[in-house]
């Protein structure tokens, strides 16, 4: 697709001429593409938005199931909630919680099965971008598809194998600040909070109790035969950040009166899209 039609988005006129469907292939052959400025991502993704939750009022009214989610593969489901990244600028991903509500919304049940499909894979993948990433789409999930995501994360065996993950050495914090954040989300939910205090409260214990100055000790005990440096400490240490949020759900844990809120989050047809 030439640089013209990727960038059509920024031609209202030309965009009012094409069908929903058509309207929304290219916005997501926009998203695809990538490498744009990121106020031209929230562009996109705000006019991504709105043809999701004009097709889910339509598709309410009316007894035609043709829908623009028709268009929107697992390819495109893949790049939208990849855009829920940590390492995405906050105000790009801040609009494409907008836009992953929209489309859960309108793509119903098949959405759901999209955004389960979406992180397991990446878990089944196992790297370091990829826990990155579904822990990610997982914790922004939460509060706008409740019941949705903790039916994913409370899938048989998920929630166990959390804490050894955990414990291993990563390239970098990310992965376990991603991973905490996902548990901080999943504690409005009853049910995930008690899998996260059965299987989860030694690890966040370990993480908040860590004294510094103990762990060259601690590694030396484990593994005589490493050589401790000041890299080798650093990637083990936690940040106080990282402590805080563990501390944040301990406290969560055993207070255990936290609950969704009464309401769904609003709608957000009367936004006012750019």
């Amino acid at each position: 697709m030439d640089e013209q039609a990727i960038r059509i988005t920024e031609h209202p006129k030309e965009m009012a001429s094409l069908s929903p469907k058509e309207q929304t292939q290219l916005i997501l052959a926009q998203l695809m593409e990538g490498g744009q400025e990121d106020d031209e991502t929230c562009k996109a993704l705000d006019k991504l938005t709105k043809l999701l939750n004009d097709d889910a009022a339509t598709s309410k009214n009316a007894q035609s199931k043709d829908t623009v989610t028709d268009v929107i593969d697992s390819e495109c489901v893949d790049t939208l909630l990849s855009y829920l990244d940590m390492r995405q600028a906050e105000t790009v991903r801040g609009h494409a919680v907008l836009t992953t509500s929209a489309y859960l919304r309108a793509a119903g049940d098949r959405g759901s099965q999209s955004l389960k499909t979406f992180f397991f894979d990446r878990i089944q993948r196992g790297t370091y971008d990829d826990y990155i990433v579904a822990f990610c789409v997982a914790a922004s999930v939460f509060p706008i598809a409740p019941e949705i995501t903790a039916d994913i994360f409370l899938t048989e065996g998920f929630v166990p194998s959390l804490g050894p993950l955990m414990r291993r050495t990563w390239k970098s914090k990310k992965v376990e600040t991603a991973c905490l954040e996902m548990l901080n989300a999943a504690s409005m939910n009853s049910l995930c909070r008690e899998a996260i205090q059965k299987y989860c409260t030694d690890w966040l214990e370990e993480v908040v109790d860590q004294d510094p100055s103990e762990l060259p000790k601690a590694i030396h005990a484990v593994e005589p035969g490493v050589q401790v440096t000041t890299g080798s400490i650093a990637m083990r240490r936690h940040s106080e950040a990282v402590q805080n949020l563990a501390a944040v759900i301990l406290a969560k844990m055993r207070v255990g009166t936290l609950k969704l809120p009464p309401t769904s989050p609003p709608a957000f047809e009367n936004l006012q899209w750019r």
